[in-house]
């Protein structure tokens, strides 16, 4: 009510020390000045109270949910006797923190670098770590890792691969993305659905990325053999453990995990993707074949001209062999 009454006009009530119990367990604060105290509330704006909002949060000081639930007792008191007809504190909006990428801190602890892409030689040392199988990790995604710095595919898109989506051959390879997995638990299942229409392209595979496969592929067929083609294990190439559709929650789980004891916590499969793009720039490959290649929406840049189906995206597999 002393705050309604303040913002009034009306003088602030003498303060008796001798009334005012001490409490040592109660954590000290630091009083600001607030530049909204001599303004009376009758004459008090929104504009007002969201620049002040602003200047608190530039200070780093006190809770700003808290600071707007007493004004907003302090207008509601103010309402009730009749010194406003209109809370000028209602839907004020939280000024967003501040928060540059070179200061993110992901939920392992490590910060993200500004420039998030692995240098030639981290990534040399990246897909030699990842082969390492760990003894506590249960689903192997050293493959995976290594397939997406090469291709440079989201990590739905690659965990989602299908064989018939993989196309090896003597003098050319290549992915199709198509669709990916959806759902979870028990529920998931393939469908040719992607985010944009973009997304729906045709990825070449350099030479390592094709023995990768290839070795993988004989695996699978060596460990299932016998199994139905309509078996999980062998439809998908990265199937879970036990043989079922893709999971893409225990894929990224065991990624991040993955990552960390290879030595690069502050690396996510989106890094590698950032790498691969990083590579095809370097190598002075034409924007149009890379929006191509990585999938990138046309509608934000060279929308006039971008023609996927008209670039030779095979010039990113030479330029990231």
């Amino acid at each position: 009510m002393s705050i309604a009454r303040l913002w009034a006009g009306h003088p602030a009530p003498d303060l008796d020390e001798s009334s005012v119990e001490r409490r040592s367990h109660i954590k000290e604060t630091v009083q600001h000045e607030s530049r909204v105290r001599g303004i009376r509330i009758d004459r008090l704006t929104p504009a007002d109270l969201a620049d002040e909002l602003e200047r608190v949060a530039s200070l780093g000081a006190g809770s700003l949910p808290h600071l707007r639930a007493l004004w907003r007792k302090a207008t509601a008191r103010a309402i009730a006797l009749r010194h406003i007809a209109i809370d000028p504190a209602i839907g004020l909006p939280l000024p967003k923190p501040a928060s540059a990428p070179a200061n993110r801190v992901y939920k392992n602890g490590a910060r993200r670098p500004l420039n998030n892409s692995l240098t030639d030689a981290q990534l040399v040392t990246l897909r030699e770590e990842v082969k390492v199988r760990h003894p506590q990790q249960r689903l192997d995604v050293g493959d995976l890792i290594i397939l997406g710095s090469y291709t440079g595919l989201r990590i739905n898109e690659a965990n989602s691969l299908r064989w018939e989506d993989v196309h090896l051959g003597d003098e050319r390879s290549f992915l199709i993305v198509e669709g990916q997995v959806y759902g979870s638990g028990t529920d998931r299942r393939w469908e040719p659905l992607l985010k944009r229409e973009s997304s729906r392209r045709m990825v070449p595979l350099p030479p390592a990325a094709v023995e990768l496969l290839q070795a993988r592929k004989e695996r699978a067929a060596a460990a299932r053999r016998g199994a139905k083609a309509s078996d999980p294990a062998l439809r998908f190439v990265f199937p879970t453990q036990s043989g079922g559709v893709p999971d893409t929650v225990t894929a990224r789980k065991a990624v991040r995990r993955k990552l960390d004891r290879a030595g690069f916590p502050w690396a996510t499969f989106h890094t590698l993707r950032r790498t691969v793009e990083r590579q095809l720039m370097d190598a002075s490959v034409d924007p149009r074949v890379i929006m191509a290649v990585m999938g990138h929406d046309p509608a934000t840049s060279w929308a006039s001209y971008v023609d996927h189906k008209s670039v030779d995206v095979d010039v990113a597999a030479r330029a990231l062999a």
